[in-house]
């Protein structure tokens, strides 16, 4: 297992960057995780492999996304049963890596999980790892550069653009922070832009949300 060092702050916080990075290339490819189809199924094979348990709670109106728990070799995941489909994968992803990296001083209680404030270094080493797990920052930044997104094209209809042809299952949240990780626009450029409503300004609104499709399912509902 990895350690953090002195309470989770190693030296270089780059380095360690790399490293988390690196772990969790590796864990890909253990587990032969592919990005495209990387989803929910696949993380949870990933988890029944790793000899984590899974325990979805009705957290609604909390803050609370993921939290992980290892009692002796009893290691589990509790997750947000109402997040959507891609901050969840990402939560999953997050908290491989307190498994890999930080269940001693887990243990220990020298740390909590998820207590961002007093351990900021360690949850964004593990935001790091859960990037890098589900979407490469190589490839990401492959697609960047074969759909023109330079920090002079950066725009929030470039973002949309990007979203739409990205291969990974993630949000636009996490495309934001990686452009701002890549120097595309600087940090909080596009705080208060809600992309759903512009993609959907832009291309028209999904299927789903279409009322010829909403009457249809409503009909089957009736109907079954």
């Amino acid at each position: 297992m990895l350690k953090n060092g002195n309470d989770g702050e190693p030296q270089s916080c780059s380095a360690y960057y790399r490293e988390m990075r690196s772990l969790a290339l590796s864990k890909r490819a253990e587990h032969g995780v592919q990005t495209t189809s990387l989803n929910l199924t696949v993380m949870r094979r990933v988890y029944r492999r790793e000899g984590i348990t899974i325990d979805r709670w009705d957290l609604q109106g909390r803050k609370i996304k993921a939290s992980y728990f290892c009692d002796g070799g009893d290691c589990s995941v509790l997750v947000n049963k109402n997040l959507p489909r891609e901050p969840k994968l990402f939560a999953l992803a997050h908290e491989l890596k307190h498994h890999y990296v930080d269940q001693e001083i887990l243990r220990d209680g020298r740390i909590r999980c998820g207590d961002y404030n007093r351990h900021e270094f360690i949850e964004k080493t593990a935001e790091v790892f859960g990037a890098e797990f589900i979407y490469p920052e190589d490839e990401m930044r492959e697609l960047a550069t074969h759909l023109g997104v330079t920090p002079r094209t950066c725009s929030k209809e470039r973002i949309v653009e990007f979203k739409r042809a990205c291969p990974a299952c993630v949000s636009y949240t996490f495309v934001v922070k990686r452009f701002e990780w890549f120097g595309f626009c600087p940090r909080g450029t596009y705080d208060d832009v809600h992309f759903q409503k512009l993609e959907e300004e832009l291309y028209g609104l999904p299927i789903y949300k279409q009322e010829w499709f909403k009457k249809q399912r409503a009909q089957k509902k009736r109907s079954s």
